[in-house]
């Protein structure tokens, strides 16, 4: 049966026929012949880029209302606080259309990686990919992305606030006032970049779980973006095979995650689909 996909208990039961060649034999297909081509999952993390742009486009008018404001006055402070507070409110049912279209790109992205190998492991994946229950964790990824991108003027506020009662209190002088408010701009880009970044791979993670696992494939492999911005501890899951019920320890704390589920983690898994028999 060239190119099927067999169900666990399908499975089990046809690898307790093998001889211990033919099982060696399978092993090396799994790893290499069956696998999904890791091109189609790099291109599934890419989905960030856009998600990027529009983020940072929040961050500077962020920026701009807060180049309005006159270091170190009390009553501009709550002209601005007001101002940032009423952003935030206005901000939600765009940053709701967004962050649909970002976790429906990397939907998308995901599906055709799977679609692009249904000649080499079946012509029914297609149709189980489809099926697969998504609703639920993408309208939490929505939510929470909603919530996210409101707080990008709300945390400037709270900023320039916190900066601005330490200046009154007389624990700063009038310069560093200054300097530090115009650096909430800054700060509130980065933010909003490792926002995007972080909650893109985390939607793209999630996704390629919940379909590697309805189809049963329980393993994957970690894969990093091998350049020298990698994290150690990733460094050394590069190429190793994973399951998915048990995360790997991936910080130097002993913290536990699927890649991408970090922030600022550009890893990614490649599933290892149930053994395809030649």
């Amino acid at each position: 049966m060239r190119g099927s996909l067999l169900p666990p208990e399908l499975l089990n039961a046809t690898w307790s026929r093998l001889t211990s060649v033919e099982r060696a034999a399978l092993r090396r297909r799994i790893r290499r012949g069956s696998r999904i081509d890791r091109q189609h999952w790099e291109r599934v993390r890419n989905a960030e880029q856009s998600y990027v742009r529009q983020l940072t486009e929040v961050a500077d008018n962020i920026s701009a209302l807060i180049n309005t404001f006159t270091p170190g006055d009390a009553s501009h402070l709550d002209q601005l606080r007001e101002t940032l507070d009423r952003y935030s409110f206005l901000l939600e049912p765009w940053a709701r259309i967004v962050a649909e279209r970002m976790v429906a790109d990397v939907m998308t992205r995901d599906a055709n990686a799977w679609f692009r190998t249904s000649q080499e492991i079946g012509t029914n994946l297609k149709a189980v990919v489809e099926t697969t229950p998504l609703g639920g964790a993408m309208r939490k990824l929505v939510e929470d992305q909603v919530q996210l991108i409101r707080s990008l003027p709300l945390d400037a506020a709270r900023r320039v606030q916190q900066f601005t009662n330490d200046f009154m209190l007389g624990g700063k002088r009038y310069d560093e006032l200054v300097d530090l408010i115009r650096q909430t701009g800054p700060v509130t880009v980065n933010r909003a970049t490792l926002i995007a970044r972080t909650e893109t791979a985390k939607a793209q993670s999630a996704v390629v779980q919940a379909r590697a696992q309805h189809i049963g494939a329980e393993q994957y492999i970690w894969h990093t973006v091998r350049d020298t911005a990698v994290r150690l501890e990733h460094r050394k899951l590069e190429g190793s095979v994973q399951r998915w019920d048990d995360p790997p320890v991936a910080e130097a704390n002993g913290e536990r995650h699927h890649p991408g589920n970090f922030p600022n983690c550009r890893c990614y898994a490649e599933p290892l689909l149930p053994a395809v028999i030649a």
